[in-house]
């Protein structure tokens, strides 16, 4: 046969022919693939960036693209070089917000915003950057409005410049006779920040307003954060106004840089509960709620000279649950009133208050019509509290 003719030497010969022409196709496939691979698309989470921008410190991770689409303005790189740091700002009345972690300017920032008439309303929406936003965080990393009034009829009240906050199911705001659903705002706010409850429903969204009524004193900066209802830390409590973490920190009333309390508050602090702690602490830095002056012992000492329960605390207080009392001959308070902070209510001194009541919140309450008594001008800054949560096995 032809085949029995063919030398064993030529056999082999093409044999490794075959077999060279196999391994060049494979290596070129692998060629191809190794090349495909450099040019595969990137993908990168939408995720917070710190922006190379001195005014406007945060993004958000976008491509190039995706930033220049959606409105926003490059500051810097992210995700290894693959994406920009995008910012957005707004701020002209009826501008809107719908992306996170975006910023509000009054008009003419950073100059101050000088209104053509008087009382003149800037507004703003926000929207939910995702349909499952349960929260909102406002940021006043510039905060500066004209102060509360010093009348002592209208003490306290927000009757120049005001800042009032709504969302779709909480639409009542603050006036002069009624509490709002959220309190409003004024004088210096700056290095504060609230907290604004959004439903599951997509369409929910929320309006921050300002109303001027002068020429000065007219400056914001607020940075708008978006929170996933399936956050495990803020989504976890609604109702909180202010939301404070970690271990020790500080909580002080809105205007407390203003040297005034604000007429109409009514609102809730939360601490978070930090793993492996029961028990929480408070210590003042500094405390004027109202008038009333705390003195002698609680066993030789009228009730009307106590700085804690309901009949004394009426007008202007804060509220702290479970708070323990080691006087055995003083019933335990809620509410504290006065120019001292003690457990009992009794004191010419300020002391630490421990509550061990969960979750850890400070209700801060002031009058519906105004701050302090109706019959003359005082002195009421408000409070700022030093905390440090309590190490225990809860």
């Amino acid at each position: 046969m032809m085949l029995k003719s063919i030398p064993l030497l030529v056999l082999v010969q093409l044999l490794m022919i075959t077999g060279l022409l196999d391994l060049g196709q494979t290596r070129n496939k692998t060629r191809q693939e190794k090349v495909f691979s450099l040019f595969s698309i990137v993908q990168f989470p939408n995720e917070a960036c710190s922006s190379a921008s001195g005014t406007f410190g945060n993004g958000t991770c976008y491509t190039a693209g995706e930033c220049s689409n959606k409105g926003g303005s490059a500051s810097g790189n992210c995700a290894a070089g693959f994406g920009v740091c995008c910012i957005f700002t707004i701020s002209a009345t009826g501008s809107s917000v719908s992306e996170n972690c975006s910023y509000i300017t009054n008009p003419n920032y950073p100059s101050n915003y000088v209104p053509t008439t008087t009382p003149s309303v800037v507004s703003y929406t926000l929207n939910k950057a995702t349909n499952d936003v349960c929260r909102i965080r406002l940021d006043y990393d510039e905060f500066t409005l004209t102060q509360p009034l010093a009348a002592a009829a209208d003490q306290g009240q927000c009757s120049t410049d005001s800042f009032t906050m709504t969302t779709t199911d909480r639409t009542i705001v603050p006036t002069v006779a009624t509490y709002g659903e959220y309190p409003w705002l004024c004088g210096t706010n700056t290095g504060m920040h609230s907290y604004l409850d959004v439903s599951c429903t997509d369409t929910d969204s929320a309006e921050l307003r300002f109303t001027i009524g002068d020429a000065t004193l007219n400056q914001w900066k607020i940075k708008v954060t978006q929170f996933s209802c399936g956050d495990p830390g803020v989504a976890a409590q609604q109702g909180c106004f202010q939301y404070h973490t970690g271990v020790t920190g500080t909580i002080q009333s809105y205007n407390f840089a203003g040297g005034a309390q604000i007429q109409g508050q009514n609102y809730k602090n939360c601490i978070r509960q930090e793993e492996g702690y029961c028990c929480i602490t408070y210590s003042v830095i500094s405390y004027a709620i109202s008038t009333l002056t705390c003195v002698g012992a609680p066993h030789t000492t009228a009730e009307a000279t106590r700085c804690s329960g309901a009949s004394n605390c009426i007008n202007d207080f804060i509220l702290v649950p479970g708070v323990i009392n080691p006087n055995p001959f003083v019933q335990p308070a809620t509410r504290f009133c006065g120019i001292f902070l003690e457990s009992g209510g009794y004191s010419l001194t300020n002391q630490p208050i421990t509550t061990c009541s969960c979750p850890f919140e400070i209700s801060h309450v002031t009058g519906i019509q105004q701050v302090g008594p109706n019959a003359a001008v005082t002195v009421e800054d408000g409070f700022q509290l030093s905390y440090c949560q309590v190490a225990g096995n809860c």
